[in-house]
This record gives C-alpha cells, sequence and structure tokens, in this order.
C-alpha cells in the first residue's frame, strides 16, 4: 500500500519521514525561518515534518534519518542549512564515503546495486539496520526479516534472516 502526503495527495516515497512529502515540507519551512537562527529545535522539525510528537523527531535523530544534530550539547538542535539543503533534496542524505570499505559501497550504490546491503561486513559502516524485526509472508510461510538503509541514497532492503 502506497502512503500519501496528508496535504497534498501525492505518493510518498519509501523512507519518507512522516506524513508529508518534500514539497509540502517545504511549504512549513517558509513558516519557520528566522535568518537569525542558525539551527531548528525539536518543535519546529516536528511542525515542518507534520510529525505526532518531539520524540519522533528525536528518534529519527538518532537514527540518523534526519541530518544536522549539532554534536556537545545536551538540547537536541539541528543545523539549519543541513536540514534545508536535505529537504530541498526530498529528504536524501548526500554523503560521501570516507573509508575503503564505504568506498566499495559506494561504487556499488551509485551503479544501483544493493546487492552489497546483505553482507555484515559493511553494517554500520555504509548501511544502518533498521528498527526491530518483523514478519514477512512467504509461500511457506512466515519468514523473520529487517530492513537495512543504504548510507549513501537511502535505499532500503528487506533482509530475511534465519
Amino acid at each position: 500500500m502506497q502512503r500519501k502526503c496528508v496535504e497534498c495527495g501525492s505518493n510518498l516515497r519509501e523512507g519518507n519521514p512522516g506524513p508529508l512529502c518534500a514539497p509540502c515540507q517545504e511549504k512549513r519551512l517558509k513558516n519557520v525561518e528566522d535568518t537569525e537562527r542558525r539551527h531548528y529545535t525539536v518543535e519546529d522539525l516536528r511542525y515542518i515534518l507534520n510529525l505526532e510528537s518531539e520524540e519522533s523527531v528525536k528518534r529519527l535523530g538518532r537514527k540518523g534519518i534526519i541530518p544536522g544534530r549539532m554534536p556537545g550539547i545536551k538540547k537536541h538542535l539541528y543545523l539549519k542549512d543541513a536540514v534545508d539543503d536535505w529537504i530541498k533534496a526530498e529528504n536524501k542524505l548526500v554523503r560521501k564515503p570516507t573509508s575503503p570499505i564505504q568506498d566499495e559501497a559506494y561504487a556499488l550504490c551509485i551503479m544501483s546495486d544493493h546487492t552489497w546491503m546483505r553482507d555484515e561486513r559493511f553494517e554500520g559502516q555504509a548501511y544502518q539496520t533498521m528498527e526491530s524485526p518483523s514478519e514477512i509472508s512467504d509461500r511457506r510461510g512466515i519468514v523473520m526479516s529487517y530492513k537495512r538503509a543504504c548510507y549513501f541514497c537511502g535505499h532500503i532492503e528487506v533482509v530475511p534472516f534465519f
């Protein structure tokens, strides 16, 4: 079942955070713009992404789905420029490889080959395992699986485990 934007009704891409599409999020940016500030608060992002709670924003930040968390401070603040660029890029994080193992994964990623995400040596380096295990139905019965997200493009792969 395809998720739809709650404001305009367009289809949401896989991995889209929240119930709004990127263009609708961009419209909301204009309502919280303040040229003096260099950051967004959790409440600002909750409004921009149309999420139900501030904890939802913090959770997305911990998972690395929302960019720009300011390091070294207790309060959850997000760099305005990083968040604005992320929304304008339709919630896609643009990341470049910083190690040989990431170089290997990135070379395959840009060719739309994500089979490397089945290899555990890339975990935490080039992909992130998302959420708790879930069940998917198979012709032979129920198979336990979990999701992995590519560090570079956000591609999501459902991987069964036995």
